[in-house]
């Protein structure tokens, strides 16, 4: 096992740390690494040091975030920089924690800038030994109502895998493993972060989430801690001078004057904050004269919370501080959904230049209006609640249609870009700026437009790669809807029937979408087109476990193979092969037991198509002829060469997803089939490797060994099970 670790962890502890993490004694890995005992309890010792936590149970959960790929396990994941000191809040912080030792949920609420995302942050940190599986942050600011699970899934690395859900992926993840979430920000997704909440405290008994909100979220075991203003007289004027020493290190004031301004901020960290960063600028009279003069512009604002009443009104008092530059880009980031890089503020507020945006993000940043989060590229963000004044502002000037057209172009150009990056670097960048993605797509006018459509489908690609898969559906139907034309469409509704075979194998969903895409194929007059959409579909709706071979009338399969027929060239050898692939699947009198004769024709028609996809599927049809004759080498060998074409196969293509994928399933059943069991967890393991496509959590090698075999093969063999379960510890202990 070796991993990146910054926190300088040898080559040897990374040994210890290992086995520890496979339950082994002191003894046990003295005698596995030719150590003494002395030895290794110095490494222990300097393990549970160097990671911060407590025990040797611990230190095995660290053990499995190594063994994950975690670069660093424990640590707080996600969390902003935190660029100044944290002030007060000492009560609500001991009360947090001692909530999150006893509760599985801790939900602290209060209004917007009082605090509650820093306050989290602290205690996430100061918490670590508590969590040595790992500390989230997720930031559910930019997430829209559908999008929680894929948040937290960015997070942790995980990704959607055939028959397992994105939940169902995460739950896999962290297992019983001692997790802290922060969710942040959870008012506007208020029920698809309590329902998310909810299911994954039920199956993951070591997790706990410390939730932000306005609200509670409302579900059982739920405990709330209230977060009200700073208290005035004390940390609030402290919090003052501190801030205002960074504007202004000369900074000295008369206390009663930083007293009244605290007072007429209600003791907000927000405020206050944002009060503060003036301070270099107009002093402390021109501070208060300045508040004055927007408390009563503001007087009887919207709400009953006069807390949020000094918050818009500081917020707006800034805003009336800045030139007309300013105030102008200052509106148009609002459209923004996360965090932007220079070049797409500049794209989208059109104020002449990188550079300017440069020089104008820098003076909105000094002003407090504007969190500069320095990454690779920087990045900028608008705090929620100052982005709601931006967006209320861009809206009553009449600019937000403009500038949300800016957005979604900027946006459907980088989704394209990206798209042409897959297989190279750009996961990361995508788990960035998905956020407005999907909300420059959220943002189209309906129907038939090719921005709209460019987007939706570089979407459904990106989100397959990611896989994301559920998701991915989605976008393609959604290009389909706004496809320029019915030829465009049906390729959209063939790729969102790939990602919907993987999601569960079952052929149901599919099967409609193929048919509509040879609708469409038809209506654009590509009869070939038509033609293998419906073998396709007739294909997967007898090769694929799920409910059409058992309800569907076989007649609809034959009319639909009859029609494709009839509308494709069968000179043309990607539709004869389709053909032959329907007839070889559709026409068995019992399910598997294929006609060998059909079984090679399918072949040899999809060998003149040169396509590996077809060719493996059409393999796959003589190894399930060869199965059900008994010729199990025959069908293991065939399995054999699936597995070489898997390298001339795009795995971010829907077409080729689910045939990856099944030729895993198959070569590790075949290959348990003539007791090959050492290449079966060979393959099973280069299934697991090979990105998401191959095998699910469930599926790792002793898994789908004993799975496989007793689905193929009868549950009589015990010894076979005992053999499992030893090449299991010899594969644990490698």
């Amino acid at each position: 096992m070796t991993t990146a670790n910054p926190l300088g962890v040898s080559r040897r502890e990374i040994e210890v740390l290992a086995l520890v993490g496979a339950r082994l004694s002191n003894a046990d890995i003295a005698g596995r690494l030719y150590l003494s005992v002395r030895t290794v309890e110095n490494h222990v010792s300097s393990l549970l040091r160097k990671y911060g936590v407590a025990d040797r149970r611990a230190l095995a959960e660290v053990a499995a975030q190594v063994a994950a790929g975690v670069a660093e396990p424990g640590r707080l994941a996600g969390a902003p920089a935190t660029l100044t000191r944290f002030i007060g809040r000492d009560f609500e912080r001991a009360l947090l924690l001692g909530a999150l030792r006893d509760g599985r949920l801790v939900t602290l609420h209060g209004p917007g800038g009082v605090g509650k995302t820093r306050l989290a942050v602290e205690v996430a940190r100061a918490a670590g030994s508590l969590f040595p599986s790992g500390r989230m942050f997720i930031d559910l600011i930019p997430v829209r109502e559908g999008y929680v699970a894929q948040a937290l899934a960015a997070e942790l690395g995980v990704s959607e895998r055939p028959r397992e859900s994105l939940e169902e992926a995460i739950v896999a993840r962290m297992g019983d493993g001692r997790f802290l979430l922060i969710l942040d920000n959870c008012e506007h997704v208020i029920d698809a972060a309590a329902a998310f909440a909810e299911r994954l405290l039920s199956v993951c008994p070591g997790v706990r989430i410390l939730a932000t909100s306005r609200e509670r979220l409302g579900i059982r075991g739920e405990r709330t801690v209230r977060l009200g203003p700073l208290p005035l007289s004390s940390d609030a004027e402290i919090l003052f001078g501190d801030r205002a020493s960074l504007a202004d290190p000369e900074f000295a004031a008369d206390p009663a004057a930083v007293a009244e301004i605290c007072a007429r901020l209600d003791g907000l960290p927000l405020a206050i904050e944002l009060a503060a960063a003036r301070i270099s600028a107009l002093g402390v009279g021109g501070v208060l004269a300045g508040l004055g003069d927007s408390l009563r512009l503001l007087a009887g604002g919207r709400g009953t919370d006069e807390r949020h009443h000094s918050l818009r009104a500081v917020i707006g008092w800034s805003y009336d501080l800045l030139d007309d530059e300013e105030r102008g880009f200052f509106r148009q980031l609002a459209v923004f959904a996360g965090a932007f890089v220079l070049n797409a503020a500049s794209a989208v507020t059109l104020v002449g230049g990188r550079g300017t945006a440069a020089d104008l993000l820098g003076r909105l940043a000094d002003k407090g209006l504007l969190v500069h989060q320095r990454a690779t590229p920087d990045r900028w963000r608008l705090l929620e609640t100052v982005r709601a004044f931006a967006a209320e502002r861009l809206r009553a000037d009449g600019e937000e249609a403009q500038a949300r057209e800016r957005h979604r172009a900027w946006f459907a150009a980088h989704a394209a870009e990206l798209e042409r990056r897959i297989g190279g670097q750009w996961r990361d960048e995508f788990d960035v700026v998905a956020c407005d993605l999907r909300a420059a797509l959220a943002g189209c006018p309906p129907g038939p437009d090719p921005v709209a459509h460019g987007l939706a489908r570089a979407l459904g690609h990106l989100a397959f790669a990611r896989r994301f898969l559920k998701e991915a559906l989605g976008h393609y139907e959604q290009a389909a809807a706004r496809a320029p034309s019915p030829s465009i469409a049906a390729r959209d509704l063939a790729d969102a029937a790939g990602c919907a075979l993987l999601l569960n194998f079952s052929p149901d969903r599919a099967f409609e979408l193929l048919f509509a895409a040879a609708d469409q194929a038809c209506r654009a007059g590509d009869g070939d087109a038509q033609a293998i959409a419906l073998a396709r579909a007739v294909e997967i709706a007898a090769r694929h476990t799920g409910s059409y071979p058992a309800t569907m009338q076989d007649e609809r399969l034959k009319d639909a193979l009859q029609h494709a027929a009839s509308v494709g060239d069968p000179a043309h050898p990607p539709v004869a092969a389709a053909l032959a692939a329907a007839e070889v699947w559709s026409t068995a009198p019992v399910k598997f037991k294929l006609d060998p004769n059909l079984a090679r024709i399918a072949e040899q028609t999809a060998r003149a198509a040169a396509d590996p996809v077809l060719i493996s599927a059409s393999l796959d049809a003589t190894r399930t002829a060869a199965t059900a004759a008994g010729r199990l080498r025959d069908a293991y060998r065939i399995s054999t060469e699936r597995v070489s074409l898997l390298a001339s196969m795009d795995q971010n293509s829907p077409r080729a997803a689910a045939e990856i994928a099944d030729t895993y399933n198959m070569v590790c059943t075949d290959a348990i089939g003539v007791g090959d069991l050492p290449a079966a967890l060979a393959f099973a393991d280069l299934g697991s490797e090979d990105d998401p496509l191959g095998l699910t959590e469930c599926d790792r090698p002793w898994g789908l060994l004993k799975r496989a075999h007793f689905r193929r093969y009868g549950a009589g063999c015990a010894w076979l099970a005992l053999l499992i379960s030893g090449l299991r510890s010899r594969h644990s202990a490698r």
